[in-house]
């Protein structure tokens, strides 16, 4: 790769988490509408979203989806403007880091601390992760088998892959605001491409 194409992707890249994280705070920092059709949901409390599932919906949700007039293989939040935006920018920052992971859900969190745990429902080991905003640590920890911690990853801005399923892993302690990204694979047949809006079956 020549000097020029590297800084290009370097910029295009950091675009991308400048509209990123304004996105993320329209949805997180306002009583959140979600319009889909004639369909209008609030966040539980009607305040802020702790948390927001992109992607190919799970088996469990699929079963009870009632709304036929929805994608039922795709999270509500996707089918909206915003919510599919946040996906397609996830989707590129990941890509052009990782160009060969494969990955059908984004979770991402919001100011969320998560003790040491495994990600044992996902299908393949490795997941990628980042955060963004305005705080400082939150980065990821790493911990042996026998749960003891032995590195702490940098991941603001920084995607970073890591066996989640695999391996013990928490967050650093943080101050300010983050919101934390998290790229996995869950056990439905179906990859979704956000710039082709295609639905993809993996069994072709």
């Amino acid at each position: 790769m020549d000097d020029l194409d590297y800084d290009f992707k370097a910029q295009l890249h950091n675009n991308y988490f400048v509209e990123l994280k304004k996105l993320l705070e329209e949805y997180h920092n306002k009583k959140t509408k979600i319009t889909v059709g004639n369909r209008i949901e609030l966040s539980k409390d009607g305040s802020r979203l702790k948390s927001l599932v992109l992607g190919v919906r799970g088996p469990y949700f699929l079963a009870i989806r009632k709304d036929k007039t929805l994608n039922p293989h795709l999270t509500l939040h996707t089918q909206t403007k915003t919510g599919h935006r946040i996906y397609e920018l996830c989707y590129s920052i990941i890509s052009m880091v990782y160009p060969r992971f494969d990955f059908n859900s984004i979770i991402i969190n919001f100011n969320s601390m998560f003790t040491m745990h495994k990600d044992k429902k996902n299908l393949n080991n490795d997941s990628v992760i980042f955060s963004i905003g305005n705080h400082e640590g939150g980065g990821l920890e790493i911990f042996n088998d026998e749960k003891e911690l032995i590195d702490t990853k940098y991941i603001k801005k920084y995607p970073t892959k890591f066996s989640g399923k695999t391996t013990y892993h928490a967050t650093e302690e943080f101050t300010g605001d983050r919101w934390c990204i998290v790229a996995y694979q869950i056990k439905v047949p179906y990859h979704y491409d956000p710039y082709e809006k295609e639905l993809i079956s993996l069994k072709n």
